[in-house]
């Protein structure tokens, strides 16, 4: 099992939250909790950097869908970016792809 981390890095309106690691069930609840935080004191949009990202679960899935809908009720913008390999797949085979905003880049998340 590899170490999950969170970083956070904030600027003006925007918040970078870059992950790495496997945000699987064990690590969903802090992740979670941690992003609920953020989104009570952070910027308009969260920025979630997922290029070192190398699992994701369905509790991870469900951590990051419960942080969508919590970031639309508190007027926030949730955006992920540089999702890569099998997180990527894991996010077209739900669709989930048609849910969140997903950008290639941190240049395209940030306008």
């Amino acid at each position: 099992m590899q170490d999950f981390k969170v970083e956070i890095k904030k600027a003006d309106d925007n918040t970078l939250v870059l992950l790495s690691g496997e945000l699987d069930a064990y690590h969903s609840i802090e992740f979670k909790e941690k992003m609920i935080d953020l989104l009570k004191e952070g910027g308009d949009k969260i920025l979630i950097d997922m290029s070192e990202l190398g699992y994701i679960d369905s509790a991870g899935l469900g951590a990051l869908v419960s942080l969508l809908k919590r970031a639309s009720e508190n007027s926030k913008e949730l955006r992920l970016f540089a999702l890569k390999g099998n997180v990527k797949k894991v996010f077209e085979l739900t669709r989930l792809n048609m849910v969140f905003k997903i950008f290639d880049t941190f240049e395209e998340a940030i306008s």
